[in-house]
């Protein structure tokens, strides 16, 4: 029974693990962007379960982009934004199936493994950033993590995912050489 919570502990340490994906435009210049405000109005985007999609999961995550990138430096200006900014969330029921041994009779052997089935969520949330003036995507950046059927999705654990969905934004520029 001890290799089997050992089992369920590694998985669900690798499955709270998130991968965050950033592509950008190498020829941009990130400094010249002051300002940002939602593409079209930034319509919302899902796919998942319905239990997750409501307007003030909307507004969470919204106001989380806004906040992280007011940290950086950016200012939210609905009339001459530099950058647009638009967010599409997915989320998919996946499950996995255990094999474990019961410890419960030391005496007995017992050569087959029992299955458990464990549900959880695939979440991915897309951030991407269009420059305003040329009207092409500079930036994107994909978080990809596992949760559990139903998530603690406060503003805290939100804010969290956002703030690390953006960590390499704005992107460091290279040095040039003199």
């Amino acid at each position: 029974m001890r290799y089997f919570h050992l089992l369920i502990l590694s998985f669900v340490a690798a499955a709270c693990s998130v991968k965050v994906h950033s592509k950008q435009d190498k020829a941009t210049d990130f400094t010249k962007y002051k300002t940002f405000c939602w593409l079209n109005g930034c319509e919302f985007t899902y796919s998942g379960p319905t239990y997750l999609n409501d307007s003030l999961l909307r507004e969470k995550i919204k106001d989380a982009i806004v906040a992280e990138l007011t940290s950086k430096g950016l200012v939210n200006d609905e009339n001459n934004p530099d950058l647009l900014i638009d967010f599409h969330i997915s989320v998919e029921n996946e499950s996995s199936v255990v094999y474990h041994h019961h410890d419960d009779d030391r005496y007995q052997f017992k050569p087959f493994a029992e299955p458990e089935v464990v549900n959880y969520l695939k979440g991915t949330i897309v951030i991407d950033m269009v420059d305003k003036q040329d009207a092409k995507m500079v930036w994107r950046s994909e978080a990809i993590g596992y949760m559990d059927i139903h998530p603690d999705l406060t503003e805290k654990n939100i804010r969290k995912g956002i703030k690390y969905t953006l960590k390499d934004f704005p992107p460091k520029q290279p040095k040039t050489q003199p």
